[in-house]
């Protein structure tokens, strides 16, 4: 449906007492002063079809005074307006006029000679007809609803609206995005089609699943940062890890111990003092016995290993001085050879040194080769006549001819045997400086070679001449060794000396002294053992803790891998949004999305943001920019709703490009003139 106005006509309306204007079906222009009342014109308009101005007051200022500032009672005010309505399936005008009237109603006050005002009442016509309120408002609804009339005629009431109700709007306009639209790219992406089937089981959108997803990852986050507290702690109460096999060993050989000493004691007591001190000295001299066998061992196998390592050595001198003396050999029946070399290159380099002076005497010959042409040559070899002059010319072209010929046939075989003995004294020139040079590193490589042999020969022999010791002789300068073997004869000594009666008392105290120690031992050992149960039971949670950070890490992999995929399908989907809104506008550009910083991650949120040329309606843009912009966005609502109506233009004098429009453009311009319409 399209809608203009052809007439208006203000009665007692704010500054008209009474004012006809005609518009232009297109573009009409109304011109004058500031407070002559333009702006007026667009009130009016508003308050015929819905009885408010443009700042959608529904108390009016009306014309009520005089020039000199005194009240005018009793006056009624009114706008007619004439409608065309063309509608899309009728292309015939249909011409409608509406009119809204406000009636004052004065009344006189008992005692007072003076009239007051009471109240107003409104009348509404269609066509001449008289309406009630309720009915005038059902008809101008069958035409045009007041939010879309405010919003197709007005350029800056959409983009005041707030973004919320912008970007509602336009999402509805561009409808919902099919999903198969936004993962189609992304082929076979498990994923992605996992998500998607997620969304749709869920009846949820991908920005409630993102932040399920961010409010999963903050719990799991918080969960791993209390983790090292709590690992801390248990570290804390953990008790220090021993080796309890080994104690537990120890108790068991301290425990056995303790008991040889209780039945050491009951033997003394019995009379077998001696008897049980002769088993301790024969227990010691078997501990020193197996200290030194052990030392024996250690120190033979070190022997073995020092032989071995001896042998090894010697072994290779030996076959480094081979070698070397192998490669001299080698050397020495080279260099002759060498010699046979140079000399056949040589002979090579004097033959074509000899091929070429023959090449050219061969040359300068042939230069020098005339016509031998005589008079014997004008006779007939038949008749004996001389010949025609034209016949001895032509029999002399002809042998200078063939003389020419043989020449330069003679010339490019000297060539090619010139360039073929060119060649080959360039190949034995190259190859004797090879030879040469191979010669003298050979030459080198002998000198180094015979200098190496000295080296190799020397340190050979030097090794030969290591004489590594017996076991005997290092057993008797180990200390450890020597103790061993005093203490030994010591104990044998002991053992030899030992009578059949010993002083029992000073056993019996000695063994008492030894239990006391043993059984503090035990229980010292005791002790430690006691706390493998709490080591246990600590490391037991601590395993736990960490056995449930390594699954909060691996969910923390997981849910990030799904908002990764989120965040692919929510950018695309913003992207196709953005695209899509984009598509029913030619001069503004709509941001529906924007970054925030959400516990230093990134996300997109719902937003609308209208742009020119990049720059924010609400921030910097010109008022010619923001005017069009505006009507850039009515073209795009009346095409939505498939009507148009007047669009009032305030100020357009600011804009000398005005966007064109579908709708009737009613512009309003400051000049210094009486109002005007053009």
């Amino acid at each position: 449906m399209k809608m203009t106005i052809t007439r208006l006509e203000l009665t007692n309306f704010k500054c008209f007492r009474h004012k006809v204007l005609t518009f232009d079906s297109d573009i009409t222009t109304i011109r004058g002063r500031n407070g002559v009342g333009k702006t007026t014109i667009a009130d009016a308009i508003l308050f015929c079809l819905f009885g408010k101005n443009t700042a959608g007051q529904s108390d009016l200022e009306l014309f009520k005074t005089r020039e000199d500032g005194k009240v005018i009672p009793n006056i009624d005010h009114s706008v007619e307006m004439d409608l065309a309505v063309v509608y899309a399936d009728s292309p015939a005008d249909r011409v409608v006029t509406l009119r809204r009237s406000i009636k004052e109603l004065w009344v006189k006050k008992r005692g007072s000679e003076e009239t007051v005002f009471k109240n107003n009442t409104c009348e509404y016509f269609v066509n001449g007809e008289s309406y009630t309120q309720a009915d005038f408002k059902k008809y101008i609804d069958t035409l045009i609803s007041e939010d879309i009339f405010r919003a197709i005629t007005n350029p800056a009431h959409f983009l005041s609206l707030k973004w919320q109700v912008q970007r509602e709007f336009l999402a509805k306009m561009v409808g919902d995005i099919n999903a198969e639209d936004i993962i189609k790219e992304y082929g076979d992406d498990n994923l992605m089609y996992a998500l998607r089937k997620n969304l749709e089981t869920n009846n949820e959108d991908i920005i409630a699943y993102r932040k399920h997803l961010s409010y999963q990852i903050k719990q799991i986050k918080d969960k791993l940062d209390k983790i090292p507290v709590r690992l801390e702690e248990q570290n804390k109460a953990l008790p220090e890890k021993l080796d309890w096999d080994a104690l537990e060993a120890q108790r068991t050989d301290v425990s056995r111990q303790q008991q040889e000493i209780a039945e050491k004691i009951i033997a003394i007591k019995s009379g077998n003092g001696g008897d049980v001190l002769r088993d301790e000295i024969r227990k010691e001299i078997y501990a020193i016995r197996t200290d030194m066998e052990k030392i024996e061992a250690e120190q033979r196998k070190h022997l073995r290993l020092r032989q071995d390592e001896q042998d090894r050595a010697i072994q290779t001198a030996r076959q480094q001085f081979n070698t070397l003396v192998t490669t001299q050999r080698d050397l020495e029946a080279s260099l002759p050879s060498f010699d046979k070399l140079i000399e056949r290159c040589r002979e090579t380099l004097d033959q074509c040194e000899k091929d070429a002076q023959e090449i050219r005497e061969d040359w300068a010959l042939n230069l020098r080769r005339t016509l031998n042409f005589t008079d014997s040559d004008c006779v007939c070899p038949t008749c004996g006549q001389y010949l025609q002059q034209e016949q001895v010319m032509e029999k002399r072209q002809k042998a200078e001819d063939n003389l020419n010929a043989d020449k330069a046939r003679i010339k490019t075989e000297l060539t090619n045997r010139a360039e073929r003995v060119k060649n080959l004294r360039a190949k034995a020139e190259d190859e004797t400086k090879n030879y040469e040079a191979q010669k003298a590193e050979a030459e080198k490589n002998l000198a180094d070679t015979k200098v190496q042999i000295n080296v190799a020969f020397s340190h050979k022999q030097k090794l030969e001449k290591v004489v590594i010791p017996t076991l005997g002789e290092i057993l008797k300068g180990n200390p450890q060794y020597l103790a061993l073997s005093a203490k030994l004869k010591e104990q044998q000594a002991k053992l030899d000396s030992v009578a059949l009666t010993q002083d029992d008392n000073t056993q019996l105290a000695d063994l008492e002294a030894q239990k006391v120690q043993y059984t503090a031992t035990l229980s010292q050992l005791s002790s430690q053992l006691a706390t493998k149960s709490q080591y246990d039971r600590i490391q037991q949670l601590i395993d736990g803790i960490n056995s449930e950070q390594k699954d909060l890490v691996k969910q923390l992999s997981d849910l990030e891998k799904k908002e990764d995929i989120a965040c692919q399908y929510q950018d695309r989907q913003n992207a196709i949004l953005e695209e899509r809104v984009n598509q029913h506008f030619s001069l503004v550009r709509w941001r529906m999305f924007r970054t925030i910083n959400n516990s230093g991650d990134s996300f997109q949120e719902p937003y609308c943001e209208c742009l020119v040329d990049g720059i924010p309606y609400g921030g910097g843009l010109n008022q010619a920019s923001r005017l069009n912009a505006g009507l850039d966005v009515i073209n795009t609502l009346c095409r939505h709703y498939n009507v148009t109506a007047p669009i009032v233009i305030d100020n357009s004098e600011s804009n000398l490009n005005i966007l064109s429009t579908a709708g009737q453009q009613i512009r309003l311009q400051v000049a210094d003139t009486e109002l005007q319409t053009l």
